[in-house]
């Protein structure tokens, strides 16, 4: 008998982070068990070319039929993971979260929820009312992604608060439009993702959350934030069919 489809896709990127999943997948574990969803759960961590045994640790903590662990031979970059696990993962509901939970994997339930009203695409939110940051990102990474809100906003995506908050779901059809089609590779995806969603009608729901900035990141703050901005730049002339954007 065929296994069931699953009802939630989980999935990780991560980039030497051991030791953080050793204490982020438990936790991830017990949410998803506790949930009472009308189908099975899967996780898919996908390891971006990690030298840490980042895969190894993985999949002894994912010992299952239902979780698989993704190996890049090579870093590609947040962007490029995460296509490559929301297009392999099987679930009518995916959902991402970084290796951190700065976004707490808690939360869940009220993204499900949002799916069953009908939303196609579910982000979390620090700057929607009822949000709480709990911890502050240090003043120049917080400026940086400020200014990055704003011009995405302003020129690609209006009515978006958060762009870069590294928790997101969406329905199965959406994720397979969205991802495939994804071509930044880099920090600039969140927009990429979102402008996407826009310009094919699906609707988006913001989330407000708590959120804490995990000091021990593994973001280059400075470099990451320059590379985005980049990316937004090459996201504008996607939008005006300058790049060969398939159509």
């Amino acid at each position: 008998m065929p296994e069931p489809e699953p009802h939630l896709s989980l999935v990780v990127p991560a980039l030497n982070e051991a030791q953080r999943l050793a204490r982020s997948i438990p936790r991830i574990r017990a949410v998803l068990d506790a949930l009472d969803l009308p189908g099975p759960h899967e996780v898919v961590v996908v390891d971006d070319g990690s030298e840490d045994g980042t895969a190894d640790r993985a999949r002894e903590l994912l010992r299952g039929a239902r979780h698989e662990v993704v190996s890049l031979p090579s870093n590609r970059g947040k962007g490029r993971a995460l296509k490559e696990g929301m297009l392999r993962a099987r679930g009518r509901v995916r959902l991402f979260t970084d290796a951190d939970l700065s976004t707490p994997v808690e939360i869940l339930p009220r993204f499900l929820a949002a799916h069953r009203a009908g939303f196609d695409v579910v982000i979390a939110s620090r700057k929607r009312p009822g949000a709480r940051v709990e911890r502050r990102q240090p003043l120049l990474r917080e400026s940086m992604g400020k200014i990055f809100t704003f011009l995405s906003a302003l020129l690609l995506v209006s009515g978006v608060s958060d762009f870069t908050c590294g928790f997101k779901s969406f329905t199965g059809p959406a994720a397979d439009a969205l991802f495939g089609g994804l071509r930044l590779e880099d920090w600039s995806y969140d927009t990429e993702i979102l402008w996407r969603a826009r310009r094919l009608g699906l609707r988006i729901r913001e989330v407000p959350v708590r959120w804490r900035d995990d000091p021990s990141t593994r973001v280059h703050r400075l470099r990451d934030t320059v590379t985005s901005l980049t990316g937004l730049g090459r996201l504008l002339l996607l939008r005006h069919g300058l790049s060969g954007d398939p159509r």
